[in-house]
């Protein structure tokens, strides 16, 4: 076949093809001009045609080839150039090559050659080796133009080739290229090979690799570039890119690499990598999502995001040469690493001379089917973590660096794992006989997990901001080192813990976090907790937990314990937590703090409140113990058996001052309501022959209880009570009648408050003489409810409620001296009472634990007094005005009550005067309005209080 050039007179260039029988045929004008070829559109020239062999080849759009020519080795070809190739396929040709052979859809032998395409659509299958562009020759150029489409297939399942192929120095251009190919993708051989894609190229291989480029040389690289392209692999052991060395690879902004299949990987990158915004998702069983080996160049920024399935998200390895691996996102687009199988692995540095650069990205290990690790520096690589994040459920370590590795973080770290005794930081492996490694972190931390040292130094530079939930243990046996350095932050210990230097700047160490199964056992005591500093400086805050009691009474008691076995500075304080729960008795000692020159100093925050008492914290000897308040200093040389002034005698909390200060509000409550006949009802003479009905209201406060232990109790109260009563007969000055009330309560105690209810109902007969004598008689029963409020001496809020029930009797009798006529003028009246009552037992338990148990108890309580009075009379109307004093006692009132079981004991024995102003007036005989004021001044209280009332006679 023969070809021969035109031009019409658009300039299109168009071949025809004579059969070779014709070769010299010899064409006239008219017979091309009878052919239509210089008048037909160009559109219309689109053709089906066999193989192209030639150097020179120009095809028309659309123009359909379908491989016919098989030349050396057994290859079928569409377009064979074995010379300087001129080629162009113009726009949307269709190029077929498919056999049971060797199959180039295009190939490409000579050197120095062009081939041109746009919109190109290349099929090619073949038995064996099939390539869709194959180009052997050097130096030549193609460029495919835009939405080039070709698919490479193979007739057997261990086939191999590529989509295009492009060999010693040749380049390939191309926009918004798709291959798809059952075997590789791309690949560039030897120096000088360049690939440029553009954007938005998408490249599938289902066998070897997405895109190949081998091994180039120092002077001449292999060049691959392209933006937002799209790799697509699939099959075991499968690489999405595979560069060699001396290759460079830009993907841009906005690149993806996806591989599916077991031993897969990603990209495997030596010589130089370059992107942006790059996604990388490998799956499979032992697949690497970026591996780099030997001397690398790799560069990835913000916003992009590795994953992997069962294998290792960024691979890091240097064999014969440095390798140098940045992986840096941005504060508004941070980069991610998300890896998870039965062993996961976030990023790994293996070997020396290999660094990772790691800056504003979060790495997130789920590790539910295996142990993982979020990074792991080893063999004298390094790992540098700037604003880094790592997230791990059980079973993950955060960071590991073993044999040499080196871990320098920065910036704001966080390493969340599930527990905080699972491994945030390693530096070795005792179970894998991996020797240490060099962890230096510096820069606000948050961090729930622990810190372990074999082999290896750990220096932590906690800045300002900083939280730590976790344990510290060092492997002294094998020099491993922990040095932690705290400023403005805080450690919550959540088991027994080993530093060799603890520095400490207005930073707290806790030790009462964790709960009591994640402590170590101690003296049969699963709460305390130990930590061992060599070194201690700086000014620190520790808050301690404490099981003083132990066995009892402070026997094998044990508690959070800071032990200095080096030197010891600065100025500390001590927070032990308050336990209400404990059955402490007063007596109980405990060391806190031990260390070995004591020229650390240890202050305590404040009283600690353990059961029912109050503890303090005090040097002895190089020591520091806690001891209860008021107890005496131990002695140098104490006698066997401490005399009784000896004892200590410690306060009592303040829940314990609320809740055992429940006794004296059900009796000052009780007082408050059974008072005098005068203060109930008024002047009931006024009215003597007829029924009455009455309401009473009061008033008042009491304050300056004076009662032991019981101290700094005051409370205001006020009540009514409504009751009637009938005279039996006109010939007997009886009058029986029945009452109900109720009254209520606002407690102020050291440290809050309270309410108190109490519900009453009772009866009474009172006897009214004409001479002036009279005899009251009064049975009440009361249930009291109270409940508190208070502030415990580290600022937590307790509370509890109780209630109790009671009942009194009082018996009074007064006489009445006229000093003038009857009914009119002055008149002096010495009265008399006497009141029993019984309190019922109460319990209350407070939100903290501490059980208070109160006793019951009997109260007699004696009064003598004398009122001095004037009375008019006018008519129906009387009216009444009277001053009286009077002196009461109490007799009994002993009381006891326990702490958690420790008994304390309690008495309302004492004097008080008593005295009051009233006045009362009668209208119409039927009305009776009275008012009365009454203090009280005495060694238990004082009271304040207001009666009145109105009674209306039937």
């Amino acid at each position: 076949m023969e070809s021969l050039f035109f031009q019409n007179k658009l300039h299109k260039e168009f071949v025809i093809k004579f059969p070779r029988s014709v070769k010299n045929t010899r064409l006239t004008i008219a017979s091309l001009i009878s052919l239509g070829v210089l008048a037909l559109p160009y559109h219309v020239l689109a053709a089906d045609l066999g193989s192209q062999v030639a150097d020179n080849i120009v095809l028309n759009n659309g123009d359909r080839i379908i491989a016919d020519h098989i030349h050396a080795a057994n290859t079928l070809a569409g377009i064979l150039s074995k010379g300087t190739a001129n080629i162009n396929l113009a726009q949307d040709v269709t190029i077929t090559a498919e056999g049971n052979n060797l199959v180039n859809a295009i190939e490409i032998n000579g050197n120095n050659g062009v081939l041109t395409a746009d919109r190109l659509t290349i099929n090619a299958k073949g038995s064996n080796l099939t390539s869709g562009i194959m180009v052997t020759g050097a130096n030549n150029r193609l460029d495919l133009g835009s939405d080039s489409h070709i698919t490479v297939g193979s007739n057997s399942v261990s086939g191999n080739g590529y989509g295009i192929s492009l060999a010693n120095g040749s380049t390939l251009n191309a926009n918004r290229l798709t291959i798809d190919s059952q075997m590789a993708g791309i690949a560039l051989n030897d120096a000088g090979t360049k690939a440029n894609l553009g954007e938005g190229s998408t490249i599938k291989a289902n066998r070897l690799v997405g895109v190949l480029l081998s091994n180039g040389s120092v002077s001449d690289n292999i060049v691959f570039e392209a933006s937002k392209l799209s790799i697509m692999t699939q099959g075991n052991g499968v690489i999405g890119i595979s560069m060699g060395k001396y290759t460079s690879a830009n993907l841009g902004s906005g690149s993806s690499v996806e591989t599916e299949g077991d031993n897969a990987i990603g990209i495997a990158a030596q010589g130089e990598f370059t992107a942006d915004a790059l996604t990388i998702s490998t799956q499979g069983s032992g697949s690497v999502a970026f591996g780099v080996v030997g001397e690398s160049t790799v560069n990835i920024g913000a916003n992009s995001h590795i994953s992997a399935n069962d294998s290792i998200g960024m691979n890091i390895g240097s064999i014969g040469g440095a390798s140098v691996v940045n992986f840096r996102g941005s504060v508004t687009e941070r980069n991610s690493v998300y890896s998870t199988g039965a062993a996961p692995t976030g990023v790994a540095t293996l070997f020396a001379n290999s660094t990772l650069n790691l800056a504003y990205t979060d790495i997130n290990i789920d590790s539910s089917q295996g142990a993982g690790y979020g990074v792991i520096a080893m063999s004298k690589g390094t790992f540098n973590g700037d604003n880094l994040t790592i997230n791990g459920n059980a079973s993950t370590t955060g960071i590991l660096a073993v044999a040499d590795g080196k871990v320098n973080l920065t910036g704001d770290t966080a390493i969340n794992l599930a527990d905080p005794n699972e491994v945030a930081i390693s530096n070795g492996e005792a179970t894998l006989s991996l020797t240490g490694g060099m962890v230096n972190a510096s820069g606000k931390m948050t961090i729930n997990g622990s810190v372990l040292s074999y082999q290896g130094t750990t220096d932590l530079d906690m800045q300002s901001g900083s939280l730590w939930h976790g344990k510290a243990q060092n492997d002294l046996a094998n020099n491993g080192v922990i040095n932690l350095s705290l400023t403005d932050s805080q450690w919550n210990m959540t088991a027994d813990s080993t530093i060799d230097k603890l520095v400490l700047n207005q930073s707290i160490v806790d030790f009462s976090a964790g709960s009591p199964v994640t402590r170590l056992s101690r003296n049969g005591n699963s709460d305390d907790k130990f930590l061992t500093v060599g070194d201690l400086s700086g000014n620190g805050h520790f808050v301690l937990h404490t099981n003083i009691v132990g066995d009892g009474h402070g026997v094998n008691n044990s508690g959070d314990r800071l032990i200095v076995t080096g030197t010891s500075a600065g100025n500390h304080q001590l927070t032990v937590l308050n336990r209400g729960s404990l059955a402490t008795t007063g007596d109980e000692v405990l060391t806190l703090v031990e260390t070995q020159d004591g020229q650390a100093t240890f202050t305590s925050t404040g009283q600690t409140e353990l059961g029912g008492y109050l503890y303090d914290v005090r040097k002895n000897g190089n020591d520091w113990q806690m001891y209860a308040v008021g107890a005496v200093p131990p002695k140098t040389d104490p006698k066997p058996d401490p005399d009784p002034e000896d004892k200590p005698n410690p306060p009592i909390t303040t829940t314990a001052d609320a809740g055992a200060n429940f006794l004296n509000v059900g009796y000052l409550m009780n007082y408050a309501e059974t008072q005098t006949l005068l203060q109930r009802m008024g002047d009931l003479r006024q009215n003597s022959d007829r029924g009455n009905m009455w309401l009473r209201g009061f008033a008042g406060k009491f304050d300056s209880f004076s009662g032991g232990k019981l101290s700094r109790f005051d409370m205001s109260y006020s009540g009514m009570q409504l009751g009637a009563d009938k005279r039996l007969s006109a010939e007997l000055p009886l009058f029986i009648g029945l009452f109900m009330g109720q009254a209520h309560g606002s407690p102020d105690y050291r440290s809050g408050d309270g309410t108190t209810k109490s519900d009453s109902a009772g009866l009474y007969a009172t006897y009214l003489a004409s001479n002036g004598f009279y005899l009251d008689g009064v049975a009440k029963y009361t249930h009291v409810k109270n409940s508190f409020n208070v502030k415990d001496t580290q600022d937590n809020r307790v509370s509890g409620n109780g209630n109790a029930d009671g009942f009194s009797v009082s018996l009074e009798s007064g006489q009445k001296f006229s000093l003038n006529q009857p009914g009119n003028g002055f008149y002096i009246e010495p009265q008399a009472q006497f009141t029993y009552s019984h309190q019922g037992a109460s319990n209350i338990v407070a939100s903290n634990g501490l059980k208070i148990d109160l006793g019951s108890y009997e109260s007699m309580t004696g009064r003598a007094s004398t009122l001095l009075g004037y009375e008019l009379s006018q008519g129906d109307n009387t009216f009444n005005v009277y001053l009286k004093t009077g002196i009461v006692r109490e007799f009994e009132g002993d009381v006891d009550y326990r702490l958690n079981g420790s008994a304390e004991n309690h008495t309302f024995k004492g004097n008080w005067w008593n005295n009051g102003v009233g006045v009362s007036a009668q209208l119409a005989k039927q009305h009776t309005f009275y008012l009365s004021a009454d203090s009280s001044t005495g060694h238990k209280f004082d009271q304040r209080q207001i009666n009145g009332g109105y009674r209306f006679s039937f």
